[in-house]
C-alpha cells in the first residue's frame, strides 16, 4: 500500500509541470484553511474581496424616495443614544447593513473604511447591525474600526428591508436612493467616488 502511494507521488511530480504543482499546492492550502474554523472567515473574506466589483447607480426609473416612516426610523449608537434617520439627511448618506459573522460584509469593510476616511466630513456614513453592542465593539476593536460610526437597529423600514446582507444604499440629501447594492462590492472605486462627488456638489449648490 505504501509502495503504491509512493509511486503515485513520484508519478505526479514526473508528469506535472512546475506551475501546475504550485497551483495544486496552493489549492490544497486554501482548502485546508477553509476547513479550519479560525481561518475560514478571514480566508473567505479575502477571496470575496478579490472578486468584488464596483457597484453601479440605479437607473433614474429605479430610484426612489425614502418614505416618511423611514425618515422617522430610530437607530442607536453603541452607547445607546438614539437618532432618527432624517437627522442624517443634512448630507448625502451611505448606509451599510452588515454583521460580524458575515464574510462578504467583512470582505468589503476595508474598502468602505478607505472611502469613509476620504468622505467622512462630507457624507454621513451609517453602519448598521442588529447584534449586541458588546459583539460589535469587540469586532471593531479587533479590526481597528473605532473611528467608524456603527449603529444598532431592531426593526427595518420596508425601504431598506432585505433577506440577505450586506446591503448598501447611497441616498441624496433630498432622501432619494440613487444606489442600492446587495452583496459585497468594491466601494473605494472611482465610480463610487464620482457619485458621491456629484451628490456633494448638488448639496453645496
Amino acid at each position: 500500500m505504501l509502495e503504491k502511494i509512493k509511486n503515485r507521488i513520484l508519478n505526479y511530480f514526473k508528469t506535472k509541470k512546475p506551475f501546475s504543482i504550485i497551483t495544486d499546492f496552493l489549492f490544497v492550502i486554501l482548502v485546508v484553511l477553509l476547513l479550519i474554523p479560525t481561518t475560514r472567515k478571514p480566508v473567505s473574506a479575502f477571496i470575496i474581496r478579490m472578486v468584488s466589483f464596483p457597484p453601479s447607480s440605479l437607473n433614474k426609473s429605479e430610484q426612489f424616495t425614502v418614505s416618511p416612516q423611514a425618515k422617522q426610523w430610530g437607530i442607536s449608537n453603541l452607547s445607546g443614544k438614539t437618532i432618527q434617520f432624517e437627522q442624517l439627511l443634512d448630507k448625502p448618506v451611505f448606509v451599510n447593513f452588515w454583521a460580524t459573522w458575515c464574510p462578504p460584509c467583512n470582505a468589503e469593510l476595508p474598502g468602505i473604511h478607505d472611502l469613509y476616511e476620504q468622505y467622512k466630513n462630507k457624507v454621513n456614513f451609517v453602519f448598521l447591525s442588529n447584534e449586541a453592542p458588546g459583539t460589535i465593539q469587540s469586532f471593531i476593536l479587533k479590526h481597528q474600526y473605532q473611528d467608524m460610526p456603527f449603529y444598532r437597529y431592531d426593526g427595518i423600514p420596508k425601504d431598506f428591508f432585505s433577506n440577505s446582507i450586506p446591503i448598501t444604499f447611497i441616498i441624496s440629501r433630498e432622501g432619494e436612493v440613487v444606489l442600492e447594492k446587495r452583496g459585497a462590492a468594491r466601494w473605494d472605486s472611482d465610480k463610487v467616488k464620482a457619485l458621491l462627488n456629484k451628490l456633494i456638489n448638488e448639496t453645496s449648490q
